[in-house]
């Protein structure tokens, strides 16, 4: 029996991606041992062509013509935009009611009747702690959810979050995603909505909740580094000569095994104990990506 120490993100699928093609993904995904399929229910709100449920309905479609058991769903509820055009950005948030519709309402998408992981997509300090985690625990406790966990949330509040859960007795944390690669960003974009997966935060989840699962969103950084020349144009949220000289590394050590830069980073990432949500909008570019990946 294979299996893949990576998740498979299918953010664009629906939009970007069309549903044939994200079938064939997921069914090559599959075919190599992988399990996890990352989600949300606002992917993907922000292309052209997006509202928000497309990826969770192909998913869905998928998932109604192959075994359930097959596959482990990762979905988010929260950062659905709500606001009318021309206002500023307001979302869904975190409210008990609130979490207990979108979860329901991710299920109907994706034609399931439980969800094995859902995650808190992104923090809402105006909805209190206690309030959101309750939702989610009674979520777990009706079966409709399997594990629980948060994305992107910061070292201080995972902190908050990990007492309120052993004061409580609520669902565990199960599993935190955050967004993170073998490179550091010089220029945060938005650290408030993305913390940095900083030692801070690793320190807190390895002393206050070692058995949560760490997920890495984005680890190639939307394939704009890693494939690139030493000395072409890069993101300036990542361009720094620390972090050219050490993808240039990466590249040459890449070449001496024989494998992609991009195979390479992602069991780097894995090493650490992390797993990487990996993406492509072409199947035959897995086997690539993956190869240092599949156990034997």
């Amino acid at each position: 029996m294979t299996g893949i120490h990576a998740a498979l993100g299918a953010a664009n699928y629906g939009t970007s991606v069309s549903p044939e093609t994200g079938f064939a993904i997921i069914d090559k995904f599959v075919s190599l041992g992988g399990r996890i399929i990352d989600t949300a229910n606002n992917y993907a709100h922000w292309l052209p062509e997006g509202r928000g449920g497309e990826s969770e309905t192909v998913i869905g479609d998928w998932l109604e013509q192959r075994r359930r058991s097959d596959v482990e769903i990762m979905t988010k509820v929260g950062s659905v935009p709500v606001n009318s055009e021309g206002e500023a950005v307001r979302y869904e948030g975190l409210a008990s009611d609130t979490v207990h519709c979108a979860a329901a309402e991710s299920a109907a998408r994706l034609k399931t009747d439980y969800v094995d992981i859902l995650l808190a997509h992104h923090d809402h300090p105006a909805t209190p702690l206690l309030e959101t985690w309750t939702a989610f625990t009674e979520l777990v406790a009706s079966g409709k959810v399997q594990k629980a966990g948060v994305s992107n949330y910061s070292s201080a509040r995972l902190t908050e979050l990990i007492g309120l859960i052993r004061q409580h007795a609520l669902a565990p944390l199960a599993v935190v995603q955050v967004k993170y690669s073998v490179i550091d960003a010089v220029q945060p974009n938005e650290p408030e909505m993305y913390p940095p997966f900083d030692q801070e935060t690793r320190e807190t989840l390895r002393t206050l909740s070692p058995d949560t699962v760490i997920f890495a969103y984005s680890p190639l950084l939307g394939g704009r580094v890693f494939e690139k020349a030493p000395d072409g144009e890069w993101p300036a949220e990542y361009d720094s000569p620390a972090n050219r000289r050490k993808v240039e590394a990466i590249q040459n050590e890449a070449a001496v095994l024989g494998v992609s830069p991009s195979a390479l980073v992602l069991k780097q990432i894995a090493d650490e104990g992390i797993i990487p949500v990996t993406g492509t909008s072409n199947p035959e570019r897995f086997d690539g990506n993956l190869a240092l990946l599949v156990d034997t």
